[in-house]
């Protein structure tokens, strides 16, 4: 059995779960092909798409979530985009350094 994956059709949506969704969505295919294309050519694109990602997870939790949940939430991101951004830090100190 195969999976099949249903694209969501490119429009303008009422529902803002659902253009969260398709935004996701989008991030999600565009690290794919990052990955699959230059997997290690192009780690600053492939971090600032991580990023991205953080932020849409963020806003798309404020459609779910109970306030103090997405306190947590967006505690949790916050931690994780510190780390994306050291993590770049430390790519840009080697590429001086090697």
């Amino acid at each position: 059995m195969t999976d099949e994956i249903i694209e969501f059709p490119l429009r303008k949506h009422e529902d803002r779960l659902v253009s969260a969704v398709i935004r996701l969505g989008e991030l999600v295919r565009e690290v794919e092909r990052l990955a699959d294309e230059q997997p290690a050519d192009d780690l600053h694109r492939l971090l600032n798409v991580m990023e991205r990602f953080v932020n849409k997870l963020v806003e798309s939790s404020s459609l779910l979530l109970d306030e103090d949940a997405q306190g947590r939430v967006q505690t949790a991101f916050t931690s994780l985009s510190g780390k994306i951004t050291e993590t770049r830090e430390a790519m840009d100190e080697l590429r001086r350094h090697p």
